[in-house]
Formats: C-alpha cells, structure tokens, sequence
C-alpha cells in the first residue's frame, strides 16, 4: 500500500461523507468494476443456467447467494485502483479461486445475510484477519460506522426490488402490443389463482430485471462500505497526516537539489572567468624577451598533511599550481566523503539496539508489546512529545474526537511502556481497564475516569465539558515516558 499514490483525498469525513466518497469511486471505473464483478459471477452463468433455465426462481435465488464472490473481485479491483494500481484481467483469474475459497462456510452460509458485510469484508479480504482479531477488528470498525452500515443495508434491500421493478416496467413498453396484453394478464392471474404457473418469457424477464438489479446496487454498496472502511483508517492511523509530510518532504527535497545546483553554479563561473584572465596575462608577461632565461626548476616534497590526500584523490590537493576545477572536484569529493562517514555514523547509531548485547550475556528476550490497541497506535514514536498540551489544542481548535484519543492513547502506552501493564492488541476499553486495576500500577483512579469519559464521547457520542477536559489534561500524571 503506497500512499503516496492514492488516487483519491484522504482525510478525515463524516460517515455519509466517506459513502460519498466509496460511490464514486465506483461511479469513476464503473467498467472495469463491472467486468470484475461478472468475473465472479460467471460459475453460475457457466454451470447453473444451462440447467436451471427453466426455473427463474431456483436460478435468481442462486444468483443473490453466489454474491459475496462478486463483492470480493469487486473490492479487489476497487482499493488496487485506489492506491495507484490496476489488475489486468489475469490478476482477477487469478483472485477467483481465493475469492470463492476463502472462508467460504462462513461467508456464504453463517453470515451471508449479514447487514455488516460491505464494511467488515475489507478486514477479512485486505486485512486478512481472522479469529479474534477479526472480531476485535470489525468491533472498532462498527463504532464509527454503525448507523450508516444499517441505513445502507435498508437502502440496499429497498433499492435492489425498486430497481428491477422499474426496469422490469420500462423493458414492458418495448414490447408488442399483444404481448404487454398477455403479460399483463398473466400477473394480474397470477396474483388471483394459487398455483398459476406463469408465461416463461415473464419469469425470465423478471428474473433478469431482478440480476441487473442486484449487480448494480451490489456494485455501489461495496463501494459505499470501502469508503467507511478508508475514512476510518484514515481517522486512527492518520493518513491525511503521514501523506501531506511525504508531500512536504519532496518538495523541500527537489528545493534542495535547486540550491545545490545553484551554489555549484556560482561557484564553477567565477572560477572559470578568473582563470581566463589570469591566462590572458601570465601570457603577456612570459611572453616579454625579459623573461627569456633557463631556469632550473626543483621539486620540493609536499607538506605531510597533504600526503594521505595525495593517495586517496591522485594530487591536486594543496598544490599551488591547481586549477579552480581541481578544487572544486576536491571539495565535492570531501563532501562526498563527509556524507558517507555520516550515513554511516547515522545508521549505526539509529540500529545500536542490534549491537547492545552482542558482547558477554545475552538479556533475557523481553515479551512483545502491544504497538496498536483498539486499532490505535500507542507508541511513543506516533504520539507528541507533550500529551497534555497537544490535547487541549486539539480540543480548543474543535477537534474533540482527536484530543480524546490522545489523552487515552497517551495513558496506554504509558501503562504498557512506563507501567508494566500487559495489554494486548485485541483488548477492549474494559479489558484495558481491568488488567490496570488488577496491576500494582500507580494513577489507577486517573485512568479509570478518562476511560469512562473516553467510552462517553466514543460510544454514547456524550462530548465531555470544558471543565472535564482542563482538569483532565492539568491533572495528566503521565509526564515521565519511555520503558520501566
């Protein structure tokens, strides 16, 4: 996954905003998503209708079961698409036999009428989780996006049969007038006499009507739920953030190749013009018959401080008869070699940890700390310097979700770095709480009243006061971090 090549603005949304957001993605390839959705439908063009071709209904049933195939090709397409790449037909063929495969009794039968499918489907299939940290995954998902998955389950079920109707009618006026007459008929007595079998031409035209329906609004709301997917990665892993820095840093990296061309630029012309000069009249004075004499012209040794730079650039190096090139060339290369004792003394000294140990008795291995909790982070590396302060900004500038998440995330890694408490990525707000209560760790009371006042704000949407948060960030006991 490539940010920096996402085809799409990422930051923060509401949740109809991020449906917005997954619609039209679909909207913007419509054709390839479909030719990969019909990919995933065609084992039951291929083997089911052959032989269910005279009963619609077995036929249609079949079609709405087979789906979640289609969704899966469908949602591959889609986020490859977003993050700068495009499968080629052969990729999808290659997708199918997983995308029927995987998880299959799960998906297709335990939880194939789930209303949560087009948002818990990108966890499964791009995340890969399964078990537990499936479920913990897709329970922080549904925090944010609840509400919107369950009106998007409606609209679909409301759509899907509005859709076929209308089409269903609309393929009607195009028929001979005979036929309209027959049809018509046939479904008023459809309706009057039990056990009437109707006309085959209208049981394939509704179960046509009924397929073309469901493809399309199948299409859309996996769009719609891969949009709540992306805004809630964007919202606790901060995407719009990591993305405008990779951004920033480019461009100052292109003004420092600018500068740089420039300053050797400045340096060179000068240089060159002097050295003309100087040619022009060493050759006027030599060339006078005054200076017509024998000279005798004695090399003396070099300084010793030049030598070692005699041997590693081959001369030129302190000798007064060096010309500005030769200077600069010397000049570059002690940069160059400035840089590389440099790289190297950075790169030693950002992998020490590897090194510590080597020599004498090897520490025991400490046991793996939890990194991400709830789907946050929680190490001292993607939080600010002053928990405290940055909250209460966040919180002043409006931002009451962010400043929240801090003061919690901030109070977890402390109890799992500074604390010694151990939490595990998969544990809830009262998992977290209990393993702190059961600990010997200090600030056990303080924690306790930002967790209930964190659950408010994220569960019940109850926005603590002004006062809450002041005293929370002024009594913030968490100063001292780093491991105990």
């Amino acid at each position: 996954m490539r940010l920096e090549s996402v085809t799409a603005e990422l930051r923060p949304r509401s949740e109809w905003e991020s449906v917005d957001l997954g619609l039209a993605l679909v909207r913007r390839d419509f054709a390839k998503l479909s030719a990969a959705w019909w990919i995933g439908m065609l084992p039951v063009l291929l083997i089911a209708l052959p032989l269910l071709r005279d009963h619609p209904f077995w036929f249609s049933l079949l079609f709405w079961w087979w789906i979640p195939v289609s969704s899966r090709l469908t949602l591959f397409k889609l986020s490859r698409i977003l993050f700068g790449e495009d499968p080629k037909m052969k990729h999808l063929w290659k997708e199918l036999p997983k995308a029927i495969g995987r998880r299959f009794f799960f998906r297709m039968i335990w939880a194939r009428a789930s209303p949560w499918r087009p948002l818990t489907m990108p966890v499964e299939d791009l995340e890969g989780l399964k078990g537990k940290d499936y479920s913990a995954r897709c329970r922080i998902l549904l925090r944010r996006g609840d509400s919107s998955v369950i009106m998007l389950a409606m609209w679909r079920l409301f759509l899907t049969f509005w859709l076929a109707l209308a089409l269903f009618f609309t393929g009607m006026l195009f028929l001979p007038q005979n036929a309209q007459a027959e049809w018509g008929e046939a479904m008023s007595l459809w309706w009057e006499v039990e056990g009437l079998v109707p006309p085959l031409g209208l049981s394939v035209a509704i179960m046509l009507s009924l397929c073309v329906s469901m493809w399309l609004v199948d299409m859309f709301s996996v769009g719609a739920g891969f949009g709540i997917y992306i805004n809630h990665r964007t919202w606790i892993e901060g995407w719009d953030v990591e993305l405008a820095f990779r951004r920033m840093a480019n461009r100052l990296q292109g003004m420092a190749g600018a500068i740089l061309v420039g300053v050797i630029g400045w340096m060179v012309t000068p240089a060159q013009a002097e050295e003309s000069e100087s040619k022009v009249v060493i050759e006027e004075v030599l060339a006078h018959e005054d200076f017509e004499i024998h000279t005798e012209t004695i090399k003396e040794p070099e300084p010793w401080r030049w030598e070692w730079l005699e041997k590693l650039f081959g001369g030129g190096v302190g000798s007064a008869g060096g010309t500005g090139m030769d200077a600069l060339a010397a000049l570059l290369k002690f940069l160059v070699i400035g840089g590389l004792i440099g790289l190297v003394a950075w790169l030693i000294w950002k992998y020490r940890h590897l090194f510590a140990g080597r020599g004498g008795t090897r520490a025991p291995k400490a046991q793996a700390r939890a990194k991400v909790v709830m789907g946050m982070e929680v190490t001292e590396e993607s939080l600010p310097d002053d928990v405290a302060v940055a909250a209460m900004e966040a919180w002043r500038s409006g931002r009451r979700q962010e400043a929240m998440s801090l003061l919690y995330r901030g109070a977890i890694s402390w109890m799992i770095g500074k604390g010694g408490v151990e939490i595990a990525e998969s544990d809830t707000e009262n998992d977290c709480l209990g393993r702190v209560k059961t600990s010997q760790v200090l600030h056990q009371e303080y924690f306790g009243s930002l967790t209930t006042e964190w659950i408010r704000l994220a569960y019940a949407r109850q926005i603590p006061s002004d006062e809450t948060i002041e005293s929370l960030c002024r009594n913030w006991p968490f100063r001292e971090r780093g491991a105990a």
